[in-house]
């Protein structure tokens, strides 16, 4: 049993989404609570797998540092949104998020969604990352063919040996491109010191690891 927690500031989609879940997802996905803000969550410190966040909330909070706290207390955030705010999106993507899970989609589309990101994986739909790549208004790092390769192989878990021998290229050719492709991100003031970092940076731009993060 997957326990989910809705968050957005519509009453009428709280109770929805709470109500055909449990239509489609009896036994496997039960809704623990409907709130309207990510604060007013937090405060009951309840059991819950995956959140439910809507980007646009009413109170006016950052939907990255709503992730990040969510995220902080141990929850897995799941954007549930109409997705039509790119510069929102990209903000919990790099707070964070596991996937994107539009409105429109049909509601077996949200269960599979709720039960991937429950199981550790990244959701995110060819539909979405085209809208992240598309958006000409947002401070892209202008990563190469090469660079984009291997940041989506050494963000989504190999080693730098593993990245090297699946390219075919030498490991220090691979430890000169993360010295490059870091640089290009903090020029952009996108900072990625970590790998986790990283990881977060490639889902921002649409680069999807193919492999899930190592802690």
């Amino acid at each position: 049993m997957i326990h989910a927690a809705v968050i957005d500031d519509h009453e009428a989609i709280r109770f929805g989404v709470a109500a055909a879940l449990a239509g489609h997802a009896a036994g496997r996905i039960t809704v623990v609570s409907e709130d309207a803000t990510v604060d007013t969550f937090l405060a009951r410190q309840l059991r819950a797998d995956v959140v439910l966040l809507d980007l646009q909330l009413a109170d006016g909070s950052d939907p990255k540092q709503n992730t990040e706290d969510l995220i902080a207390a141990g929850y897995t955030v799941l954007v549930y949104s109409i997705a039509d705010n790119v510069r929102l999106l990209r903000r919990a993507l790099a707070g964070g998020a596991a996937g994107v899970c539009r409105k429109a989609d049909p509601i077996a589309d949200t269960v599979a969604s709720i039960e991937a990101v429950a199981d550790g994986q990244i959701v995110l739909s060819q539909e979405i990352l085209g809208l992240i790549e598309g958006d000409e208004s947002y401070v892209a790092a202008n990563l190469g063919h090469r660079e984009r390769e291997v940041l989506a192989l050494y963000a989504g878990g190999m080693e730098v040996p593993e990245v090297a021998v699946r390219l075919g290229i030498a490991e220090n050719s691979v430890k000169e491109y993360l010295k490059r492709i870091r640089a290009k991100y903090t020029i952009v003031n996108r900072p990625a010191t970590s790998k986790l970092d990283l990881f977060r940076r490639a889902i921002e731009d649409g680069i999807v690891p193919p492999v899930e993060p190592r802690a």
